[in-house]
């Protein structure tokens, strides 16, 4: 591919050629063309620079491309749906429009004053790769300007947006890639993260290319959010303003923002990315990867991994750290093992072993006494952390996968995925004193309230159970009405 010799030429180039097309014409909403989904969103100081980041994207806008403050979304439509209209012979790899606001009027903005940067990384992308307009009506139109390909990394500058863009391979050489089958996708997991003003829970199964967003106060699906392979595990961050979610296949940690729930940022972890857990001072996030056997260290503030510990046998979704931000105690699936990471010498201290198909771990507040659920044996076990050792077997429901402690160390709930149930067990005496029906397939995601009256049970169909702790009994589930 031909690189551009002169940058002035280029960008001279590119306005002349966008000045001819036509501005007379109100700027298109191209939300309602054919782009309906927001993939990214940010506001833009007057004549800042800017970087967005999402699914691969990147786009980079020039100090002074906007004269007054305004709201940058990228959209994004069905690929299947562009695929029909493309060009024969070719693959649709990426589609996107923008839709800009100047905040000061209102209006929404066709042309900048610089252009915007595009570059769009796949493993898909060579020689054979290119850059087309889409009009309103939802033609292609091979855009005038070639682009620029380095590697597996496709450029074009946009300098407005009159039309939405669509960038190609030659269908010959598009592979079914490991992200089209799932890097990881014969290893099934579900997860639930709850807001810490208990507004907002976030939901996720490994065989669902999505994830989740319920309105906890309305009782309503908020929003479905795809582009996932195998999503793994979410947290929130930042007080709850956002949330982080893992991939496996995909490699990356996403970062949304809770308020527009659009992606804010995105940084690759490696293949493999599984369990997640934060620090009681918010500023580190531990990930398991189960492909590479580790655990990768994650700065939140630089948004950047900063070390990987190696020693691990394929750990999982079983990652927790202690309440004092001492010790991260993370399960090995092969193995059944727990491996104890002391967090200043960021090294493993300890391995607890005598689990069976191990799964969901819990920790006490006091550091004393950790809770393990068995599938293999049908049992939650007791182990007294300071002498590595399991004190005590529990006898639960058949394959149990979640071991969830209340607030208050009381009560622990272990979900029973065969039976559908939660055993509530008593943990001064380790005896099962209640039994909760009417869940499908509970697996690892239980979280209690922040008051423990109430806990949340994630289904098999991605609905979510409120549960009165004190009542033993369902008493409301969230459903994506679909």
């Amino acid at each position: 591919m031909k690189k551009f010799t002169s940058a002035s030429f280029l960008m001279a180039l590119i306005m002349s050629l966008f000045a001819a097309t036509s501005f007379a014409a109100a700027v298109p909403d191209f939300q309602t063309l054919g782009f309906p989904k927001v993939v990214a969103e940010q506001t833009i100081n007057a004549g800042e620079a800017a970087k967005i980041t999402y699914e691969h994207v990147e786009l980079k806008i020039p100090e002074g491309t906007f004269t007054n403050e305004v709201k940058f979304q990228v959209l994004e439509g069905n690929l299947e749906d562009f695929q029909a209209k493309a060009p024969k012979g070719e693959t649709v790899l990426k589609t996107f429009a923008f839709k800009v606001t100047d905040l000061t009027t209102n209006e929404r903005v066709g042309k900048f004053n610089k252009p915007v940067l595009f570059s769009y990384t796949s493993p898909d992308i060579n020689s054979s790769s290119k850059y087309y307009n889409i009009k309103t009506d939802g033609t292609f139109a091979l855009n005038n300007v070639l682009p620029e390909i380095h590697g597996k990394t496709l450029t074009h500058p946009n300098p407005g947006a009159p039309v939405g863009w669509a960038v190609t391979s030659s269908s010959s050489t598009v592979k079914k890639t490991v992200e089209e089958k799932g890097f990881d996708d014969n290893i099934t997991n579900n997860s639930l993260a709850i807001s810490p003003d208990e507004k907002l829970a976030v939901v996720s199964d490994s065989r669902e290319k999505s994830i989740r967003v319920f309105d906890l106060v309305k009782g309503t699906l908020r929003k479905e959010i795809d582009g996932f392979i195998t999503p793994r595990n979410t947290v929130f961050i930042n007080d709850g303003s956002e949330f982080v979610v893992s991939d496996s296949t995909l490699g990356t940690l996403r970062f949304y923002d809770v308020n527009n729930l659009t992606l804010k940022d995105e940084i690759v972890v490696g293949p493999g990315a599984f369990g997640t857990a934060i620090s009681p001072d918010k500023e580190t996030l531990y990930v398991n990867n189960q492909a590479h056997s580790s655990v990768t260290i994650v700065d939140l503030e630089r948004r950047k991994p900063t070390e990987v510990i190696t020693g691990f046998a394929q750990p999982r979704q079983g990652i927790v750290v202690s309440h004092d931000g001492r010790y991260v105690f993370v399960t090995n699936f092969k193995g059944d093992k727990v491996s104890v990471i002391d967090t200043e010498t960021k090294s493993i201290v300890r391995e607890i072993t005598g689990f069976s198909m191990i799964r969901a771990i819990s920790v006490a507040a006091d550091g004393r006494t950790l809770y393990a659920a068995n599938s293999g044996r049908d049992s939650i076990s007791v182990v007294n952390i300071s002498k590595g050792e399991i004190t005590n077997e529990i006898k639960v429901g058949r394959e149990p996968y979640g071991a969830a402690l209340s607030p208050d160390g009381k009560l622990l709930f272990a979900s029973s995925k065969l039976d559908n149930r939660i055993d509530v067990i008593n943990t001064l005496d380790n005896r099962v004193i209640e039994t909760i029906k009417g869940f499908t397939e509970p697996r690892q995601a239980i979280i209690f309230s922040h008051d423990g009256s109430r806990a949340y049970v994630l289904n098999r169909d991605l609905s979510l159970s409120r549960v009165d702790v004190k009542a033993g009994m369902i008493t409301d589930t969230f459903r994506a009405n679909k």
